[in-house]
């Protein structure tokens, strides 16, 4: 259900005089970490400083432990209890009872006046009831305002701003919190972020990396709801990775590898006398055999000077947490290392692709979408040789494209290559076909201009694919010379139009309800949808959904239920049995959203007699989707 509040005048919250704060207990530290690993316990959603509210509208302070690493391993089956202890003065402190809510992690408070009240947490981890820990939360003062407050901005801020993508479970969570301006504002706030295959965020802003080594960069999106309905946005990044970055250098140098993430953590926690060791590890370019070329080392490790033998090695840290004869380990992902040899070629490649069937404003030379079957794309790539004293050998042009693909020509300076001059070879670890032109000889300052003329094939869902040309050969010193161009990325559709429609149970209607509505179960509301559509189509006209109940509800009798079918919108409703209504509209260039409505609107029952015969009504619902003129 979504409710709105309009607000006419807009009011400034007094100045209050400064109160000087007590806790009942003073606050247990921060805990501290360690590539997001906790050493000490403590809190890892405090309460906020403030929280602002009107009368009678109620607020959650929203809390969270984390536990030392060491805790964890050694205390598993500790459990936790809660109590909350309020003050009205900031001095004297009343423990909150039960059946207030007072023993749980999370404390709902409905003001009954406007002022000030503050509020303490105290969690308590215990095994079997001897209790071991007691962790103490920073105040949070509850202002209950006299009038709603808008907020004008929302800016989001993360604990940790790197999150490991392992399944350890023990580095991959941090949380978000939103500051309004201004900080009296009473809207509410949901989460979300941009990008759920490699994270996801909870209702009290709790991020979780994805734990099947997904990398990149989610955006954690705060949406605040103000009282007069209005939304703003605000976001921050948190990069998602295995810990280690590939590094490339070129031979003779050295590459350093550094463990992302908060490093800034003591190994050694006080309570527990537990320690963290890292060992760094190589993996050999062509035998893959591991070696430990680092023990007990600090959170970054070098290579001696690299040969071109090092290109391809890969290297790794484990990270060990030990405290008595318990141990854990947490392993980074390999981390490649490119080493380019001397005496290399410069090749600079510029590489684009149109679609010449059909364009987008969106389109650029990296960058096509709605791409569908039987569109022509072509590709135009330049390859230079900046080098004054190196040219490339054997070499080879490769592009990737989505398997099927259509291959019309292939030129090499405007002039069109015999078939035995390309070749397309299927790649099952990317599931591309990789077209493969022999280009020979890249001699200095020379220049190759490359044109492919494709079809499209083979695109039966929607899809965006990312391709990465490239040369390879071999340069002066016979040894492999390999350079990557811009990523290319297509996205495909099906230029269609999907729709899912839900059934509706109107579940039981009571005796002797006559002129009462029956709503929808709450799982067919807002957010729910009750038509999940899938709009793929590429020239996007404008759309009406219409709905027509044809006939009455009835029973397997035939017996008619003295009911009407209505659809509601702001509190108006129009009949819909033998009447085509519409519902739902999409303008020209627009995608046709799902289709869902909050409590009171959509379609909904209306009992119109109190004469009601027990029994399984049912109708048919038609519904028309019909372009717009």
């Amino acid at each position: 259900m979504i409710s709105l509040a309009i607000i006419t005048t807009e009011h400034l919250s007094q100045a209050e005089e400064e109160t000087v704060i007590s806790p009942k207990y003073t606050p247990t530290k921060d805990p501290t970490k360690f590539i997001g690993i906790w050493l000490t316990s403590g809190y890892s959603l405090q309460p906020k400083e403030n929280y602002y509210t009107t009368v009678n509208n109620s607020v959650t302070i929203k809390t969270n432990t984390g536990r030392s690493v060491w805790t964890l391993l050694t205390g598993i089956f500790d459990s936790a209890s809660y109590q909350w202890w309020e003050s009205t003065d900031g001095k004297t402190w009343s423990k909150i009872s039960k059946s207030n809510g007072g023993q749980r992690k999370n404390l709902v408070v409905t003001p009954k006046e406007t002022g000030t009240t503050w509020y303490q947490l105290d969690t308590q981890y215990a095994f079997f009831g001897i209790n071991k820990k007691h962790l103490y939360s920073k105040v949070g003062a509850i202002h209950a305002l006299p009038e709603p407050v808008n907020a004008t901005k929302v800016d989001v801020s993360v604990d940790d701003d790197y999150l490991y993508n392992t399944s350890d479970n023990l580095s991959n969570t941090t949380y978000a919190h939103a500051t309004p301006t201004p900080a009296n504002s009473t809207g509410t706030v949901d989460w979300s972020v941009d990008d759920e295959s490699l994270a996801t965020v909870d209702s009290e802003g709790l991020v979780t990396a994805n734990n099947q080594d997904k990398t990149g960069t989610v955006h954690v999106i705060a949406t605040m709801t103000n009282p007069n309905g209005t939304k703003i946005q605000g976001s921050t990044p948190v990069e998602i990775g295995g810990g280690l970055e590939d590094k490339t250098v070129k031979s003779g140098e050295t590459a350093t590898f550094t463990l992302k993430g908060n490093t800034g953590g003591d190994g050694d926690d006080e309570e527990n006398n537990g320690s963290v060791t890292i060992d760094w590890y190589r993996y050999d370019p062509n035998t893959g055999q591991r070696t430990k070329v680092e023990s007990n080392g600090g959170t970054s490790y070098t290579t001696p000077d690299t040969t071109y033998a090092d290109n391809d090695a890969f290297y790794q840290a484990i990270i060990t947490l030990k405290v008595n004869l318990i141990t854990k380990t947490i392993t980074t992902n390999k981390a490649k290392l490119t080493v380019i040899p001397s005496g290399d070629p410069d090749i600079e490649i510029t590489n684009q692709l149109t679609n010449q069937t059909f364009t987008t404003e969106d389109n650029d030379d990296h960058n096509l979408y709605d791409v569908v079957n039987g569109d022509n794309v072509v590709y135009h790539d330049t390859l230079k040789n900046n080098s004054n004293d190196s040219f490339l050998k054997n070499g080879f042009y490769v592009i990737p494209m989505h398997t099927g693909t259509t291959i019309n020509s292939v030129k090499v300076n405007n002039q069109e290559l015999d078939d035995d001059k390309y070749s397309t070879i299927h790649n099952d670890g990317d599931d591309t076909d990789d077209l493969v032109i022999d280009l020979d000889t890249l001699n200095m300052q020379e220049t190759a201009t490359i044109d492919v003329d494709t079809t499209v094939k083979n695109a039966i869902q929607k899809e965006s694919r990312s391709y990465i040309p490239y040369v390879y050969g071999t340069n002066n010193d016979d040894n492999v010379y390999r350079k990557d161009g811009a990523v290319e990325t297509i996205t495909y559709t099906t230029n269609s139009l999907n729709a899912n429609i839900k059934n509706i149970d109107f579940g039981t209607i009571k005796a002797f309800s006559k002129g009462t509505l029956q709503h929808r179960p709450s799982a067919m509301n807002s957010p729910n949808n009750v038509i999940d559509i899938s709009d793929q189509r590429r020239d996007k006209g404008g759309l009406k959904v219409f709905v027509s109940q044809m006939n009455e509800f009835t029973d397997d009798n035939s017996e008619v239920l003295p009911v009407s079918l209505r659809y509601y919108e702001n509190g108006n409703y129009i009949e819909v049995l033998n009447n085509k209504v519409q519902i739902s509209q999409s303008d020209v260039g627009q995608e046709l959203s799902s289709i869902g409505w909050s409590k009171d609107d959509g379609l909904l029952l209306h009992v119109n007699d109190d004469h009601l015969k027990a029994g399984k009504y049912s109708t048919t619902l038609t519904w028309y989707f019909e372009n717009s003129l």
